[in-house]
């Protein structure tokens, strides 16, 4: 395959017309058959996303590079791009309306910044693949001067010069193949870091949202249990009042009765830090009002052995460490391409005299053949360096496999046993409320001392308690497993 191109000067040949010198030059390209095995031959870097494009999109890509082209459908589409600041209006909006766990979620990904990082990561790994892809095309240089020189004897001289050179690169040992794999291995790997801080970031906004549902039932639960505590002090006071009680179960109900006070307004601290904390998350002022809205859904996960598989095929963590195999592997391709030949072919076309007006041209083509013989061990070097970052990579690979194995296995006990204390935490809570029924009546009728009204009520409490802390604990479970699997949402 042969490609011609074109050089011209424009020089003044007098003051009413123009003179065009026109050169062509005409250099072969790279050939699959001039290439040996590692070199791989030149593909349009076309990536599953074009898939995305529209027609009319993807004629206004070809008018830029392919690799940029992608880049900028990848960041503009709907799922990945950067969302502006809420604006004032879109602020109250969000605090008026009660908002769900994939909204928030949404939001997240949308507004955050580690994410918006990580996006223009991505971005600049695509840059990184235009600027491989051009050592595939020749270059052109171009100089043009002017010197005054003048003698002993007073007499001066000027000369003109001007010149055009071209010069391309036919045969490099594979070297540009490699550079270019390994750029595109460095997308991917951008890709899978993007991937893995938003998994992160959906369980942190997860956790938040939990964190807020179980505040506001820890608070309703504060004020049941306040206004129980009342009830008792009212009914122990009069009791002390007509002699049947003595002063210290009235100082010690008075102490419960404030205890549960203080615990009501801790819980409405912590809903308050809780909500920064989401709202954070969200992109979106620390202490700007949120509203939330959830129900409960039956959450079932497979087998361990299936979940095993998912989160293999599925763990952006995994998937970064093999793109990153694949880029130093492509850095050993290129360690070894130093033992390799390399052809280059350049021309030049020059112009100079000392009078502007008869100038003297010339012109050169060749071709180069450099044959690499010693230069003191270091491509032995290099390419021994290579060869042990590529086995300690997949080294790595096989200890994050390892580990993601037990992070399922851990994750899904987690669940399982966080699944089974909920039926017992509401049978329990169901019988703690029937004893402290039971032993009110007996306490109000006599039957029985102020010592265990206050132990049945005190267990009561705890039940409830346990009862609120078992929900959120299934709640985070399910929410690490999903992210030990590698499920995005």
């Amino acid at each position: 395959m042969f490609r011609t191109c074109a050089f011209f000067r424009i020089l003044p040949a007098s003051r009413k017309r123009l003179v065009i010198v026109l050169m062509l030059s005409v250099w072969a390209a790279d050939s699959p058959a001039d290439q040996p095995v590692a070199e791989q031959p030149v593909q349009p870097y076309v990536r599953p996303l074009t898939e995305q494009l529209t027609g009319q999109q993807l004629a206004q890509s070809s008018l830029e590079s392919p690799v940029q082209g992608l880049a900028q459908q990848w960041v503009q589409s709907p799922a990945n791009q950067s969302a502006q600041q809420p604006s004032e209006q879109s602020a109250r909006n969000l605090a008026q309306r009660l908002l769900t766990l994939k909204e928030c979620i949404a939001l997240a990904r949308d507004n955050n910044p580690k994410i918006a990082q990580l996006r223009t990561s991505i971005q600049k790994s695509y840059v990184s693949v235009t600027s491989a892809h051009s050592s595939y095309y020749p270059s052109v240089d171009f100089s043009t001067g002017y010197r005054n020189s003048e003698g002993f004897m007073g007499e001066r001289q000027g000369s003109y010069s001007s010149s055009i050179g071209l010069g391309f690169a036919i045969y490099e040992g594979g070297y540009r193949g490699a550079a270019v794999e390994a750029t595109r291995a460095n997308v991917d790997v951008a890709k899978e870091q993007y991937r893995s801080s938003a998994n992160e970031i959906t369980l942190q906004v997860k956790e938040a949202f939990f964190k807020i549902l179980q505040r506001q039932e820890q608070i309703s639960l504060v004020e049941d249990i306040v206004k129980r505590r009342k009830e008792d002090l009212v009914l122990i006071t009069l009791k002390y009042e007509a002699g049947r009680e003595s002063s210290p179960a009235v100082k010690e109900a008075e102490a419960n009765l404030l205890q549960a006070e203080y615990d009501r307004k801790r819980a409405e601290e912590e809903l308050a830090l809780a909500r920064v904390e989401l709202n954070l998350l969200l992109g979106r002022p620390g202490r700007a009002e949120i509203s939330l809205e959830y129900r409960d859904e039956a959450v079932n996960f497979q087998p361990v052995a299936i979940l095993l598989q998912e989160a293999k095929a599925n763990r952006p963590e995994l998937g970064s460490e093999k793109a990153s195999t694949r880029a130093l592997r492509a850095q050993l391709t290129q360690a070894r391409s130093g033992y390799l030949p390399r052809i280059s072919l350049s021309s030049s076309y020059n112009i100079q005299g000392d009078d502007f007006m008869k100038q003297t041209t010339n012109w050169g083509a060749g071709v180069s053949l450099s044959i690499p013989i010693f230069d003191g061990f270091s491509r032995k070097a290099k390419v021994s360096e290579a060869v042990l970052s590529v086995e300690n990579q997949s080294d790595a690979v096989r200890e994050l496999e390892q580990q993601i194995e037990g992070d399922v296995e851990q994750a899904y006990s987690t669940w399982e046993l966080a699944r089974s204390i909920i039926e017992v935490t509401e049978t329990t809570l169901a019988a703690a409320r029937d004893m402290y029924q039971l032993t009110k009546l007996q306490y109000e009728q006599g039957l029985t001392s102020y010592f265990f009204l206050q132990q049945k009520e005190s267990g009561l409490t705890q039940a409830e308690n346990s009862r609120l802390g078992a929900l959120l604990n299934l709640r985070l479970s399910a929410a690490r497993l999903e992210k030990a699997c590698g499920r995005a949402s």
